[in-house]
């Protein structure tokens, strides 16, 4: 999978040149350089193509193979690399073990080699407790992921790349998409710089074992990197093969020997060097036979290179089904923020050798494959091949048609388009096999090309999602679905009808009543359907109605310039009519307790009652933070209590809401039994809980149901999740909790179920740490010193989509919480302001920048003061 990294200080160093001119200033950790063997399936040889050139014999490797380095034993590598703090002494760490400095660098990194006679665990634990020393691992090592083929074609090339012609790819090329203006790095073994299919695409490269960059010094010298390169790019030339970008340059990197092992001291400093010249993509065909073993050098060079805007896409790696059990996927892969390839056949089932586990993204042709090829005794030529190393150029191939057609973009929308461009396959969703699914090159291009189809209703729409338009009179209505809303297509229908009924308290219908349906079709995207109409401009006030089979449910309404949105889950009959509420310029929503206040917003929100009604407990804010999003999903209101039972004023608040359900968000702990017993003598309960918050957050997450995205907020600091609460309903966005440091089990669990691959994460770094970012799934941070610094960060981002804003008090957060469902319903924002100080110049340059805003205050005096609101709403006029 991709995951985001957060940047690191590099021990003070402002630029890898930096580090690599001050790295006698550093300290390195060491890695034991395990023996890793390239995985043979026991299916394999290699054979040239028939096209005149001579065959390429079949490969082997040794289990004690490594890659011919001075100082770096073939037959037992003993090595560690280590991590040093600022001005610590490397060359005494290295003498008080008796080992060897044999590689300085990448990073603040250095590998040592001890002696045979050492015993290794002993000298790490030695070496982790000297001064200066920051960690001491293993130098593992990483194979390649690929087998050969000993079928020899008959067919010109191109008729033998089945990969290429079932999965689209001429189809994309015929769009005019050929990967060109983007560099894919092939941090591997090489490649033959020679190939005629492959050096008029190649840049210069890097030898990472040696240090290098002179000319021939990425030389192939094993004939996998040829192989992966030529899947990737190999030239459109009239010969031999075409690659699937073949207008996209190759930089060859050479970071695996002549025998297909490589470590990660070697890796890693080819990911950087890629980073630091010019490629987008990197693609890392390697792997360990040990599933996910991962090491702190590769993980340092991962986050460099992808806090550098690259593309890492890696194989999941291979293993004998016959011999092992499957051991989970590899490392890199098994990184979050790097995209884990799984390698399909012909029939589009993944092989039985595919490394598989729940880091899997996609899967990708990678069986039998012809491509380029190199052997030390023949040269360049041709062969097939078979394993997750082939199937992953496969995806960077893509990555890199999508984003020649797209420069402008950045790579976590290249991957959007690569995750949602695929064929769901396996289990329906996110598996472990599939992952998001079997890579379609035409769908991904086309989803990233076209501007969505606009049908007059009724029509069908399949996974691309679509606009269906209907119009009746001078009222047009659109009913936007996202692409991958729905899993199949489903015939969708508008249409205008006879209004069933009058609306309540004498409002009058301002456009027809319209229903709306897709059948019983569960989304797993929020769906957003637009109302145009000449009335609903200049000062008009109104609101959104929807029937519920015997009365009409009032949801206030984001309505401005003309039109109104409102963002939908289900079927149903709506309309727009006069609003219920008296439609004060200045107002505030206040009770004598926040309980009160719930209600306030509560009776001006909802006017004609609810069908679902959201209960939090007023005290424990973490088990609520997350609400906001289904309670604009159920169109309910979000009540408070005290833990031991409900207040008459509560009891007379549901009476007149009269709802069929009602949600009790958190355990017992929270809301008492005796409430829950209570409401179920009138109504459905459905309690949300977990153990922790965290785990009632994904547990109310599960029952919003979207997938795809997630805000990721502190489980302590409350600002930050109620600041982006209004925006995340309005988005269909669950939001996600975590501590500081580390996230919880239930957060990762949420992440993998609600196959998230963009996290918004909310708050500074003391609220959500460099490692918690390293975990998550393209993250982006919104953020500021202090919480109102963050409030301002995300209201300039997000700001509201109407003229208005609720203010609530920054020091007590209930107010907060119940006025965000609120905010989603009328496009605002709630605002978190101080009310013991001065507002802060981030916040106040904001606000003072909302001209001609209705501020709504939520509170009483006492927690919302009089002069803070007169404050805002100068600034606003």
């Amino acid at each position: 999978m991709l995951h985001n990294l957060s940047n690191k200080h590099m021990n003070g160093f402002r630029s890898t040149s930096d580090v690599r001119k001050g790295v006698k200033k550093m300290f390195m950790r060491r890695f034991y350089r395990s023996k890793l063997t390239l995985l043979s399936l026991g299916i394999v040889g290699l054979m040239l193509l028939n096209l005149g050139a001579a065959p390429i014999h079949a490969m082997s490797e040794h289990p004690k193979a490594s890659q011919g380095i001075t100082g770096q034993s073939p037959s037992d590598p003993h090595q560690v690399v280590i991590s040093l703090a600022p001005g610590a002494n490397l060359e005494q760490a290295a003498k008080d073990v008796s080992a060897k400095i044999i590689r300085r660098g990448p990073l603040n990194f250095a590998t040592l080699e001890v002696t045979e006679t050492s015993n290794l665990q002993d000298v790490i634990e030695a070496l982790k407790d000297t001064p200066g020393i920051t960690g001491a691992e293993e130098n593992h090592a990483r194979t390649i992921q690929s087998t050969a083929e000993t079928t020899q074609p008959k067919d010109p090339l191109f008729a033998k790349q089945w990969s290429l012609i079932d999965r689209g790819v001429p189809e994309a090329w015929n769009e005019g998409a050929t990967g060109q203006g983007i560099t894919i790095a092939i941090v591997d073994t090489g490649v033959a710089l020679e190939h005629p299919d492959l050096r008029g695409n190649l840049v210069p490269g890097y030898n990472s074992i040696t240090g290098s960059e002179a000319e021939g010094a990425a030389q192939d010298t094993n004939g996998h990197g040829t192989q992966v390169a030529g899947i990737a790019a190999a030239e459109r030339n009239g010969l031999g093969i075409v690659g699937v970008a073949y207008q996209a340059k190759i930089m060859p990197i050479k970071a695996i020997g002549s025998k297909g092992v490589g470590f990660d001291d070697a890796i890693a400093e080819g990911i950087i060097w890629a980073a630091d010249h010019g490629a987008q993509i990197i693609n890392l065909s390697l792997g360990s036979e040990n599933g996910p073993v991962d090491s702190e050098i590769l993980r340092q060079s991962v986050t460099y290179a992808y806090n550098k805007g690259c593309l890492l896409i890696a194989a999941s790696g291979n293993y004998d089904p016959e011999a092992q059990a499957n051991p989970g996927v590899s490392y890199p892969a098994s990184d979050p923020r790097v995209l884990a390839i799984t390698a399909t056949d012909k029939e589009g089932k993944v092989t039985s050798y595919s490394a598989t586990g729940s880091e899997v993204d996609l899967a990708a042709p990678g069986d039998s494959i012809p491509t380029s090829g190199w052997s030390r005794a023949e040269g360049s030529g041709y062969t097939y091949a078979s394993g997750t190393s082939l199937a992953t150029p496969f995806v960077s191939g893509e990555a890199a048609l999508i984003w020649g057609q797209h420069p402008e973009w950045s790579r976590d929308q290249v991957v959007q388009a690569l995750l949602q461009g695929t064929k769901d396959l396996g289990s329906p969703g996110r598996d472990d096999r599939y992952g998001y699914g079997l890579i379609d090159v035409k769908l991904a291009l086309n989803l990233t090309t076209q501007t969505m189809d606009t049908q007059p209703s009724p029509a069908v729409i399949d996974a691309s999602g679509g606009i269906i338009q209907t119009a009746e009179g001078s009222t047009r209505i659109d009913l936007t679905i996202p692409s991958q809303a729905f899993t199949q297509s489903v015939n969708v229908t508008l249409k205008a009808l006879a209004a069933p009924a009058d609306l309540p308290k004498g409002a009058a219908f301002l456009t027809p009543a319209f229903q709306v349906d897709w059948g019983n079709a569960v989304p797993e995207k929020m769906l957003s359907l637009k109302w145009s109409d000449p009335l609903l401009k200049g000062d008009f006030s109104g609101s959104l109605y929807r029937w519920n089979g015997s009365r009409w449910i009032s949801l206030g309404g984001e309505i401005s310039d003309g039109e109104a949105r409102l963002g939908l889950y289900g079927p149903g009959i709506y309309a727009i009519g006069t609003a219920q509420t008296s439609g004060e310029q200045s107002r505030r929503f206040a009770g004598v307790t926040a309980e009160g206040t719930a209600i306030q917003i509560s009776k001006e929100t909802f006017t004609t009652g609810a069908d679902t009604v959201i209960l939090a407990q007023v005290n424990q804010f973490p088990d609520a933070l997350a609400g906001a999003p289904l309670a604009y999903k159920l169109q309910a209101p979000i009540l408070l209590s005290p833990n031991s039972g409900l207040t008459e004023d509560i009891r007379a608040e549901l009476k007149r809401l009269a709802p069929k359900t009602v949600y009790l968000l958190g355990g017992t702990a929270a809301l008492s039994a005796q409430i829950e017993s209570e409401l179920r003598q009138t109504y459905d309960v459905k309690r949300l809980f977990g153990y922790t918050a965290e785990g009632t957050a994904r547990a109310i997450a599960q029952e919003l149901g979207t997938k795809g995205k997630a805000v990721v907020a502190s489980v302590r600091y409350f600002q930050d999740a109620l600041v982006i609460s209004s925006w995340a309903a309005r988005q269909g966005i669950p939001i996600l909790l975590t501590e500081p440091q580390a996230i919880s089990a239930e957060t990762q669990t949420a992440l993998q179920d609600f196959m998230v691959t963009e996290s918004l994460v909310i708050g500074g770094t003391a609220v959500v740490g460099a490692n918690v970012m390293e975990q998550l799934p393209f993250p982006r941070r919104i953020g500021g010193i202090t919480a109102y610094d963050t409030a301002a960060a995300v209201l300039e981002t997000y700001p509201p989509t109407s003229s208005r804003a609720e203010i609530a008090t920054g020091e007590n957060f209930p107010d907060a919480l119940t006025g965000a469902v609120r905010a989603a319903f009328y496009g605002s924002r709630v605002v978190l302001v101080p009310t013991q100080s001065e507002i802060p110049t981030s916040l106040a340059l904001l606000l003072k920048s909302w001209q001609e805003t209705e501020v709504e205050a939520l509170g009483g005096v006492s927690a919302l003061p009089e002069k803070v609101v007169q404050t805002v709403q100068a600034w606003v006029q």
